[in-house]
């Protein structure tokens, strides 16, 4: 399992140094217009996904074949995606804090509760994005998988758009919703298990 990481980690790793720029302009931006929930969002979001990233240089260089060849269950194939995405957003948010107290600090805005609602939230979405991403390609693949996650992106605003004016105002379900939102992480994490394991049986049953 170790050594899946390891692996993924050197996969990575040139990808994560070129959106390192990507990272150091947005901080930038983040200074001068004081949103730092914004440099926290992208930070998170970059490193997560990364495991999206390792998904698809594995299925170009057929990594799969070989891999299935070695003393390793699929299962923990799998589960070595799930367990590099979690330590990726955990390496971003200890990247990201101190970056972001510092910049609430020296601009005078003070850590408020509406800030870790933000940081609550940002971390609960991350979640829920890999729950829905890993599936989608590990069952597709990078191609297809990009043409479904589409789909289920266009499917939804097509909807809402149909049918606004029978949703409930958004910002007082919010208001109805706020004072759950320190049990969000959790059930975003409850997602992601059981995501782990509808993509352990996907790759169970794919041929290579």
């Amino acid at each position: 399992m170790i050594g899946l990481i390891v692996k993924d980690l050197m996969t990575i790793q040139r990808q994560l140094r070129s959106q390192a720029y990507v990272v150091l302009f947005l901080l930038v931006m983040a200074i001068f217009m004081q949103q730092s929930s914004m440099l926290l969002a992208v930070i998170v979001f970059i490193v997560t996904i990364q495991a999206i990233t390792a998904l698809t240089y594995d299925e170009q260089s057929s990594w799969d074949k070989y891999a299935n060849t070695l003393p390793i269950s699929k299962g923990d194939i799998v589960l070595s995606k799930y367990i590099l995405s979690v330590l990726l957003m955990i390496i971003g948010l200890i990247i990201a804090l101190p970056i972001i107290f510092l910049i609430n600090y020296f601009t005078d805005h003070g850590i408020t509760t509406d800030f870790f609602l933000t940081f609550i939230m940002i971390v609960t979405l991350a979640l829920c994005l890999l729950a829905v991403l890993l599936p989608i390609y590990i069952k597709f693949g990078s191609i297809k998988g990009k043409m479904v996650l589409i789909a289920l992106c266009f499917i939804p605003g097509f909807l809402l758009g149909m049918f606004k004016e029978y949703l409930p105002n958004i910002p007082f379900t919010f208001l109805n919703v706020k004072q759950f939102m320190f049990v969000t992480p959790f059930a975003g994490l409850l997602l992601l298990w059981l995501s782990s394991l509808i993509s352990t049986a996907i790759y169970k049953r794919k041929e290579f």
